[in-house]
């Protein structure tokens, strides 16, 4: 009797022992799904941030080579109009089209290009100035409201560059 009375308790307390360890991996399960969702969202928005500063960077790259590009084009070709620098800063640029038929789709919303001075006044010693503005599209994350309305957030971003040189006599 006292053998039984001793077995049944040790095996009650092993039972307890079991259906505490089952209950200690239910809730590390879900506090390991808990942790990995909070963690997953914080790691989506770093890289979409990474990506966003990429594409910006890579941009304002693209406008300091185009500035150059075109400030190169007008001292080599004093009189040449805007619509002939702009073709030879989109040739030069795969971001801007790579050609002269695919500058032309880009409008002036996303991209701008000043030269100054004008043509008339383009004479040996002068300084050429071209200026390059151009929107990076970036990813963006928006919402919408019940109402309709929307918020965007980090929406495009201008960059823009400046090349200024002298034409040689």
């Amino acid at each position: 009797m006292k053998m039984r009375a001793l077995f049944h308790t040790a095996h009650l307390q092993a039972q307890r022992r079991l259906t505490n360890l089952t209950c200690a991996r239910a809730n590390t399960s879900g506090q390991a799904t808990v942790e990995f969702a909070l963690t997953i969202s914080i790691f989506i928005m770093l890289l979409f941030g990474f990506l966003g500063l990429a594409i910006v960077f890579f941009a304002w790259l693209t406008t300091v080579s185009a500035a150059r590009e075109g400030a190169r084009f007008v001292i080599s070709n004093p009189s040449a109009t805007d619509t002939q620098i702009k073709n030879a800063i989109c040739s030069s640029s795969i971001m801007l089209g790579g050609s002269a038929t695919n500058c032309n789709n880009l409008t002036n919303a996303n991209l701008i290009i000043t030269t100054e001075p004008a043509s008339a006044d383009r004479i040996p010693n002068a300084q050429i100035s071209v200026k390059v503005q151009y929107r990076a599209q970036v990813p963006t994350l928006g919402v919408t409201w019940i109402n309709g309305s929307r918020m965007t957030f980090l929406g495009p971003i201008w960059v823009s560059s400046q090349a200024v040189m002298r034409i040689d006599p």
